[in-house]
């Protein structure tokens, strides 16, 4: 049985947050999870994995909903929100597209990708044109590799040591400079690295 996308998005999350947690999101969970103005949507999207056989629901329950069609190979779709720099400091462009990722790859929290413009994280084998899986977290440890973002504007994929009074995201190639930040406010932590998706490109042939 074929759902579409946004059924698969909703039944991946269904299935990850019962195994996180023992027990099936609340509709408003759910609702806010996706960012919905309405729980219409998940309404929907609910009754219709139920009519193809994915899941039940339990009526009158506020946790009442159960896998029926657990897949532990399946790929999850997350959401591939967007380009971040790798170099020096850029906007990061948004997308709405997703990435397809094994389960081993999810982190604890929401988890997105992006698409990495640059070179200074090759030391961390983070190579231009990767994608990166991010944990959504707005706290690091220090020496790990974030998406920091540097006045609510400018995202950059950085190693993270905090000071007192300062920010420093340090690049892993050289051939860049340390960027430190003063005073710490203006930074924010959008996510930190959990792993790297390289797609090969193959020579064509003549």
């Amino acid at each position: 049985m074929t759902i579409t996308p946004r059924q698969q998005q909703l039944f991946d999350y269904l299935s990850r947050y019962i195994e996180i947690h023992g027990y099936a999101p609340t509709m408003a969970e759910i609702q806010a999870h996706f960012e919905w103005k309405s729980s219409s949507t998940a309404h929907t999207l609910l009754t219709a994995l139920e009519r193809e056989g994915r899941i039940s629901r339990i009526p009158h329950a506020g946790r009442g909903i159960e896998i029926i069609e657990p897949n532990p190979r399946a790929d999850y779709d997350i959401p591939l929100i967007g380009i971040v720099s790798a170099g020096k400091p850029i906007d990061a462009v948004l997308t709405s597209e997703t990435v397809s990722v094994p389960r081993d790859m999810l982190g604890h929290a929401r988890t997105f990708a992006l698409k990495v413009s640059g070179d200074s994280m090759i030391g961390e084998g983070i190579l231009d044109g990767d994608l990166i899986i991010v944990e959504s977290r707005q706290t690091a440890e220090t020496g790990q590799t974030v998406v920091a973002l540097i006045d609510d504007n400018e995202a950059t994929v950085k190693r993270f040591y905090p000071k007192r009074r300062q920010i420093i995201l340090e690049p892993a190639n050289p051939r860049y400079k340390t960027i430190v930040i003063e005073p710490p406010q203006r930074v924010k932590i959008q996510g930190v690295v959990i792993a790297v998706i390289r797609r090969y490109k193959t020579k064509p042939e003549a």
